[in-house]
């Protein structure tokens, strides 16, 4: 197990270093297929309800044959049985397989079962959700054929979950950065100074235009407060800055945030 969460940590590591939302899953989710011996992961980025939610998957192409119903899969995959009753209540975030949640018998004689067995020829999902709060979960489905997920795979799932939930935080906010308006300018902006900011400073950075305290930012990140404020550090001094309105301040005339980003916030 050591050797495989070390992988994951050096892919995670490396995730946290790019500008390009789209790289962060195609990194993890490799690893994350070898190391459990999967066939297909179902990423929910956000969480979803039985009504909406886009099905995402990795590999990319989901493998649905063609005589399956493919609204009636989606619908399963919505329904999130049996992980959104085991975690859409909160408290235990632990990964578990399906069949460990509510029996080997129940899951394998299951509608969910049979639709997701019969649209991707796998037999057993393993959650792992992202901690969060209120009734509908997100996190990854993980798939697979032959035996059933194990405690060993388990425990590496419980291992990794930080660097997922950390790596989907860091995407979500990189997506918005890119989506927003003067996206391609602030990046430019940022190419521009002497030592540009790395990714995680920028989300931090924009946290930060919001008037977030440092310990929130963790808590939105998925790291510590002490990790936080070394980013804090290495922007300020990247920006010449002494504090955090002046940080501010001066990655508005950089052109690094919006004028008026969340300025009156700072206190």
């Amino acid at each position: 197990m050591r050797n495989r969460h070390a992988r994951m940590l050096d892919w995670a590591v490396e995730v946290m270093t790019t500008e390009d939302p789209e790289r962060v899953w195609p990194f993890l989710t490799e690893e994350l297929l070898t190391a459990l011996d999967a066939t297909l992961i179902l990423v929910k980025e956000e969480p979803w309800t039985r009504e909406r939610g886009s099905v995402v998957s990795w590999p990319p192409r989901l493998p649905l044959r063609d005589h399956h119903d493919d609204e009636s899969v989606q619908r399963h995959i919505r329904g999130g049985y049996p992980f959104a009753g085991r975690y859409g209540s909160g408290g235990d975030w632990t990964p578990q397989s399906a069949a460990r949640i509510v029996g080997a018998r129940i899951w394998q004689h299951s509608a969910a079962a049979d639709a997701l067995r019969g649209a991707f020829g796998t037999r057993h999902m393993l959650g792992i959700p992202f901690p969060g709060t209120g009734p509908h979960v997100s996190g990854f489905v993980v798939h697979r054929s032959g035996k059933d997920f194990s405690p060993h795979d388990e425990r590496y799932a419980a291992r990794v979950q930080p660097l997922l939930k950390a790596a989907a935080t860091h995407r979500s906010l990189l997506t918005a950065l890119r989506e927003g308006p003067g996206g391609d300018l602030r990046r430019q902006a940022n190419q521009s100074l002497a030592v540009p900011l790395t990714p995680r400073e920028l989300n931090v950075l924009h946290l930060l235009a919001t008037g977030m305290p440092a310990d929130a930012m963790a808590r939105r990140l998925g790291i510590s407060p002490r990790t936080v404020h070394k980013h804090l550090h290495a922007l300020y001094r990247k920006l010449r800055a002494s504090d955090r309105l002046s940080a501010v301040l001066r990655a508005q005339d950089a052109g690094l945030l919006a004028r008026g980003a969340g300025g009156a916030r700072i206190t």
